[in-house]
């Protein structure tokens, strides 16, 4: 017996799309796991191999499933992420001309919020993840300096233990990394070793207050710097 419902209407592909996403947000289908081959797709929803087609491209452009080729080959469930919200929102934000202010204005609000948060919330687990993180610092400002700066942010995020804010931060994050792999000069540190440092001893803590306050001195302090680095550059944000 099928778990779909034929569809007699038009619009076909989208109402497949949806039934699909359905299936998948109820966790009938896991990550890695392969979906129906296209023939069995066509009987169950009682479409024509065109449809069905065009709601596996939807759920792949989605960045819901990844499409393998050969004869393993077949649409496979990815893991749930932030990255498809990303890129959807990056188009957005691009045709919105947004800039460092913008991303630094949303930045203010939510990680000073989200630091408090892991103040009161982090768990062992988070701090042995803090530690890792420390362990891995890399010796001078270049591409890895920066992804590992970069990384302590979305450490905060997921010691808050709120996925919105956990997806919301890594975008964020997302962006950042883009600009300033974009404008920066790759020996030029955006600020030193010891602030993040700050912060994480007030997380230990349980200092709510503190590593709020820090959190947001510090994202104050690199603010002028991206501004100008923005300007000189003649970046954007998203292009």
């Amino acid at each position: 017996m099928t778990i779909f419902k034929q569809i007699p209407t038009a619009r076909l592909a989208d109402s497949v799309t949806e039934q699909l996403k359905e299936a998948i947000f109820q966790g009938r289908y896991q990550p890695g796991e392969r979906f129906p081959p296209e023939n069995r797709l066509v009987e169950m929803f009682g479409v024509s191999r065109i449809v069905v087609r065009e709601a596996i491209r939807n759920l792949e452009n989605s960045g819901l499933i990844q499409i393998k080729r050969g004869p393993t080959g077949g649409a496979f469930l990815l893991p749930m992420n932030h990255k498809s919200t990303t890129l959807v929102l990056r188009d957005a934000l691009t045709l919105g001309r947004a800039n460092v202010s913008h991303l630094m204005e949303v930045r203010l609000d939510v990680e000073p919020l989200v630091a408090r948060m892991a103040a009161l919330k982090k768990t062992e687990e988070d701090i042995e993840s803090f530690s890792q993180w420390l362990k891995r610092s890399p010796e001078f400002p270049g591409h890895e300096y920066l992804t590992w700066n970069v990384e302590f942010h979305r450490l905060v995020a997921k010691a808050c233990h709120n996925p919105i804010y956990e997806i919301l931060v890594n975008i964020l994050m997302d962006f950042t990394e883009e600009l300033l792999s974009k404008i920066k000069p790759p020996r030029l540190a955006i600020h030193d070793r010891v602030s993040h440092q700050a912060v994480l001893e007030r997380i230990k803590e349980s200092d709510a207050q503190g590593a709020g306050r820090l959190y947001r001195e510090h994202l104050l302090k690199i603010m002028p710097l991206l501004q100008k680095l923005e300007g000189s550059s003649h970046g954007k944000l998203f292009s």
